[in-house]
């Protein structure tokens, strides 16, 4: 899938605190925590490709796919560096 962030937010207003680690509900957070945490920034940092690869192609979360301006954010975070 081809997304499309907003490109008039500023790469400094997204960070993993503020945007990234509230995209993930309770629920997503308990289905994934005995592989790793999704309100963790070291775990999401490191395993961000395999989770945009998930969330780009609608099979994360279980219960239906992101909005596509979920999957530009996420994508655009880790286009900036994966800022905390």
């Amino acid at each position: 899938m081809n997304h499309r962030f907003d490109e008039s937010t500023p790469a400094s207003t997204i960070s993993f605190a503020k945007d990234i680690k509230p995209l993930f509900r309770p629920k997503d957070r308990n289905n994934m925590i005995g592989y790793f945490d999704l309100w963790s920034y070291a775990a999401v940092s490191k395993m961000a490709d395999a989770i945009y690869e998930r969330v780009s192609d609608g099979s994360m979360p279980c219960d239906g796919p992101w909005d596509p301006t979920k999957v530009d954010l996420f994508k655009k975070w880790m286009d900036e560096g994966k800022p905390a």
